[in-house]
């Protein structure tokens, strides 16, 4: 068979083809919806955190639109984040949100790198905190939604990684932020003399007094449980820098709050956060999530 010069630039264009074709199957595999109702899947981040995976926990509810808004739920020390899940799948249902509780185990993502975030690797390619940022892109792109902004929600452990992701994180995509009974705080100062640093105070070398102001800017809940008043709690710590916060949860949110608030008028910027404390509330979070769920509702008003 003798093949002209037409058939011999198809001939030459195959490859092309093909890996065209291979292309678009990757990315229709990839942009994959999630199915309807409460699933996990299983998410890499390729950009930082390289090798760790972790098990995203989900619940997607019939009427989730384009436009719909996104919760993320942070658990807390126990890594129990398909029970975080759960608490909210009913208020997602109801209201129309995707909610997406990653589980970060404890195997591959200890206290230092859960809790505070990664920080102390001088790589910031080992950072925790940017991995909700790029989970954000995977379940946008799965539930093809144009939403560009996310919600962030975290209780106890959780609320630990939620503070700090907001202290730290340069420019997030969050409309709204709550940390729930926290457990200690790391505080929007900076130290002197022989105050302790980071992770009882920011690290100027990580947050500027620029970046300081913006973090004031952005709108974060500090929740707080009436009742959240144990100073005996087995996961609460008792360091020294965590004392001085407090003998226990709420009062050291309180202290959090304040100390944010006075150095937000000590620099002259504008102050966005706000306190709420529970009443006849302990260290729960299912109970701090029916008074949480309000905020994403209502678009934080």
């Amino acid at each position: 068979m003798q093949f002209t010069g037409t058939h011999l630039r198809a001939v030459r264009c195959l490859p092309w083809l093909l890996l065209l074709l291979l292309t678009a199957t990757a990315l229709l595999c990839q942009a994959e919806p999630l199915p309807v109702g409460k699933g996990s899947f299983q998410f890499t981040d390729t950009k930082v955190s390289p090798g760790k995976t972790l098990t995203v926990w989900y619940y997607a509810p019939a009427g989730l639109r384009p436009d719909s808004k996104v919760v993320f739920i942070m658990h807390g020390t126990d890594r129990n984040a398909e029970d975080y899940l759960d608490a909210w799948a009913a208020y997602a249902e109801k209201y129309g949100f995707l909610a997406v509780a990653p589980q970060f185990s404890r195997q591959e993502f200890p206290q230092a790198d859960y809790q505070f975030g990664g920080l102390r690797h001088p790589d910031k390619r080992q950072w925790t905190f940017p991995v909700i940022e790029h989970l954000f892109d995977e379940v946008r792109g799965k539930e093809s939604l144009t939403t560009g902004r996310y919600y962030l929600y975290g209780h106890s452990a959780g609320a630990q990684f939620v503070h700090r992701f907001m202290l730290f994180m340069p420019d997030p995509r969050v409309e709204l932020a709550i940390a729930a009974n926290a457990g200690a705080y790391t505080l929007p100062v900076y130290p002197s003399g022989a105050d302790a640093g980071f992770p009882w105070r920011l690290d100027q070398s990580l947050v500027s007094e620029a970046q300081l102001k913006n973090v004031f800017s952005r709108r974060l809940v500090v929740l707080l449980g009436g009742n959240d008043v144990n100073p005996n709690h087995k996961y609460l710590s008792h360091k020294r820098e965590a004392e001085a916060q407090g003998p226990y949860r709420l009062a050291r949110g309180e202290f959090f709050f304040r100390t944010a608030k006075e150095q937000a008028s000590r620099m002259n910027t504008p102050f966005n956060w706000t306190i709420e404390v529970v009443p006849g509330v302990g260290h729960n979070n299912k109970r701090m999530s029916e008074a949480a769920v309000k905020y994403v509702v209502s678009g934080g008003k």
